[in-house]
C-alpha cells in the first residue's frame, strides 16, 4: 500500500519557515505599538491594536499549518486569553503585562505536554525530520519508539523551554510594575526576546544529539 499524499505534518520545513512565527509575533506587535503611538495615538489604543496584530499573526500562522495540532491548539488558547484581555481590559499597565497571560498559558501547555502524549518539541522536531525524506521520517518515529534517551531528552527539554517562559511571563510583570509605562512598553520584551533567543540555542544545540539517535535508527 503506498500513500499517494502526504499529511501536513510529513512535508518538510525549513528552519526559517519554522522559526518564522516567532519572529513575526514578537516584532510585529513591537514595531506595531511604536508606530502608532508615533502618531500621538493614546498609550492604551497604541497597546490595543499592537494587540490585535499579535493576535492576527498567530492567527495566519495557524491557517497556514492547515491542521490545529498541538501547537495550534497552544496559539488558540493564547489567542483566546488575549482577546478577553484586550476587550475587558483598558488599563495600561495591565495591557502591557497581557502577553505575561499567554506566555503563562504556554508555559503550561509546554510542561503538561511532556507528560502527557508527546511532548511539544517533538512536534516542530518531526517537521524538521520530514526535510530529510520519507525514510528519515520513519526513522524519527522509530527512534522515539526504541530511545528512552530520545524520549527523555524531549520531555526535559520542554519542561525546561515551560520554565523558561514562566520566568519571562513573571520577569514582564515585575518590569511592567517597576518602571514607567514607556519603559516598560520596550523594557518588558527584553525577558521574552531573551527566552526565545535561548530557546533557538538550545534547540539547535539538542538537534545535533536528536540527528544522531535517529541515524543510529536509520
Amino acid at each position: 500500500m503506498t500513500a499517494s499524499t502526504s499529511s501536513a505534518d510529513d512535508r518538510p520545513a525549513s528552519r526559517w519557515a519554522l522559526w518564522r512565527p516567532y519572529v513575526f509575533d514578537v516584532a510585529g506587535p513591537f514595531i506595531a505599538y511604536f508606530l502608532i503611538k508615533a502618531f500621538g495615538a493614546p498609550v492604551v489604543w497604541a497597546m490595543t491594536i499592537a494587540g490585535t496584530v499579535a493576535a492576527l499573526s498567530a492567527s495566519v500562522n495557524t491557517v497556514r499549518r492547515g491542521k490545529l495540532d498541538a501547537v495550534g491548539a497552544l496559539v488558540l488558547a493564547e489567542i483566546v486569553a488575549s482577546l478577553l484581555l484586550m476587550i475587558f481590559v483598558r488599563d495600561p499597565r495591565l495591557m502591557l503585562i497581557r502577553p505575561s497571560f499567554y506566555t503563562a498559558v504556554a508555559a503550561v501547555f509546554l510542561v503538561s505536554s511532556a507528560f502527557v502524549g508527546r511532548p511539544l518539541t517533538f512536534a516542530g522536531s518531526r517537521q524538521m525530520a520530514a526535510s530529510g525524506g520519507p525514510a528519515r521520517l520513519v526513522a524519527f518515529e522509530r527512534t522515539w519508539e526504541r530511545s528512552e534517551d530520545f524520549r527523555r531528552t524531549h520531555r526535559r527539554l520542554t519542561i525546561g523551554f515551560g520554565i523558561a517562559l514562566a520566568i519571562d511571563s513573571v520577569l514582564r510583570v515585575v518590569i511592567v510594575y517597576t518602571n514607567s509605562v514607556e519603559r516598560s512598553a520596550w523594557l518588558s520584551n527584553v525577558p521574552h526576546v531573551s527566552a526565545i533567543v535561548l530557546i533557538v540555542m538550545i534547540s539547535a544545540l539538542a538537534g545535533r544529539k536528536f540527528g544522531r539517535l535517529v541515524d543510529e535508527q536509520m
